[in-house]
């Protein structure tokens, strides 16, 4: 099987969309050896900074001398960004052979009068299999869509769980209130497996007690407080902050990547606990190292320009506090594209206020919302509402725009999926250039 031919047929098998519910992925798990339970996996769950926790303990343990897998979604770059070691992506000769291994397996399934498995429990099977086969010291698993019912939710034995920040998305899935939500998330929990969670709203708090003493962790797990940590200094380029009586820096802006490497730093304790060779060296080192592209991240001066990720409301409120904490008073220009699927009314009524400038895109995705009636709705908000066909052109059109404004800022938002060529042409001077 060729790579192309690999991408294929995962195309094909997104066309089953998305099936919660672990009876397929572990039939085919079953079949290929279990390869999930031969790797020491720390899960993680939860609507909001999953990659980033994910990061910041990446490299915490690659400073330690580890070797470490991920695996995320979605990506940003490229498809094979999902599997990750030391940062390294997947050959594309890797993925088709074990493609390939997972495509039999699902064949023999079918024949033996099973559904075919999904695009998510192919990819998350190949994954397992891979990482399994590399022998990587942890594999930091991110869940999909809630945890619970989540492909990922098949290793008998993690190491540790995380479950990061908690908003409501994929409610259609998971459950019309934050409770409901919530209650997926904890699903990753384990029988005497450490658990550490990010701040969470007080309204949640009595289920994180009960789903912790549920399975014998109230020892065991670690909640982040607010109150715990210390901020020293915070801004556009970076924090410091106390938090369990050691002082760490951080070069990536933003309150919230403060609690998200406060979770990760916690996530290592949890580790030197259970005798993994630690430092708080490594762990200062990793925390003040991280960079996690795509997540309030600067492209450019002039204009001063920022990318973020946020898709769903818990992004956008987070992103809002970031505006509002650096860029309060200036003249704000919006790059915006979004998916039909997503809360999008709710995203311009966080987003609008003190607007001056609007651009619609159009992801090219089929779950994209049509750039036209993005552009309408904003209309609603401000009178200055654009819309480009190409992304490239959207950026240009923005740069225009600030070139004629006192104090510009443009920010790019709206969904992951259109934002990577926009870093990529960035940070190679490409609209420098043109």
């Amino acid at each position: 099987m060729t790579y192309e031919e690999a991408r294929s047929y995962i195309e094909y098998t997104d066309t089953m969309g998305s099936v919660l519910g672990l009876d397929s992925i572990k039939e085919l798990l079953r079949r290929l050896g279990d390869p999930q339970d031969a790797v020491p996996v720390i899960h993680i769950a939860g609507t909001n900074g999953k990659g980033s926790i994910c990061a910041f303990l990446d490299e915490i343990l690659e400073s330690a001398g580890y070797s470490v897998g991920r695996y995320i979604s979605p990506t940003i770059f490229t498809y094979l960004e999902r599997f990750q070691i030391d940062k390294e992506y997947m050959s594309e000769e890797d993925f088709a052979v074990y493609l390939e291994t997972v495509k039999d397996a699902a064949d023999d399934m079918v024949s033996d009068g099973w559904g075919r498995p999904t695009s998510f429990e192919t990819e998350t099977a190949v994954a397992f299999c891979y990482f399994c086969d590399k022998k990587v010291d942890f594999l930091l698993l991110e869940t999909g869509m809630g945890g619970l019912e989540d492909a990922t939710n098949v290793c008998s034995h993690p190491v540790c769980t995380i479950i990061a920040s908690i908003s409501m998305d994929h409610m259609h899935f998971l459950g019309n209130t934050l409770r409901d939500i919530y209650r997926q998330k904890l699903g990753i929990l384990k029988k005497n497996c450490p658990c550490v969670a990010y701040p969470l709203a007080s309204e949640l708090e009595d289920m994180w007690d009960m789903a912790c003493e549920q399975n014998n962790i109230s020892d065991l797990a670690v909640l982040i407080r607010e109150k715990d940590i210390e901020i020293c200094g915070e801004s556009v380029d970076g924090s410091e902050y106390i938090y369990g009586g050691q002082r760490y820096e951080l070069q990536v802006p933003g309150i919230y990547q403060i609690y998200n490497s406060a979770t990760a730093a916690a996530t290592a304790h949890v580790l030197m606990r259970l005798g993994y060779e630690l430092t708080e060296d490594d762990i200062r080192r990793g925390l003040k190292a991280t960079f996690w592209k795509g997540r309030f991240q600067k492209l450019m001066d002039k204009p001063l320009m920022y990318v973020d990720g946020a898709h769903n409301p818990g992004g956008w409120r987070a992103l809002r506090q970031n505006i509002d904490e650096y860029f309060a008073g200036r003249d704000l220009i919006y790059i915006c594209g979004v998916f039909k699927d997503k809360d999008y009314e709710q995203m311009l009524r966080i987003m609008m206020p003190g607007a001056s400038a609007f651009i619609a895109v159009e992801p090219d995705n089929p779950r994209a919302l049509s750039r036209h009636e993005l552009k309408k709705l904003a209309g609603t908000y401000i009178d200055e509402v654009y819309e480009q066909e190409d992304v490239d052109d959207a950026v240009r059109l923005a740069m225009t725009l600030a070139d004629g404004r006192q104090d510009p800022v443009v920010m790019v938002f709206g969904s992951l999926s259109f934002i990577g060529p926009i870093i990529d042409r960035a940070e190679h001077g490409g609209y420098i250039e043109s």
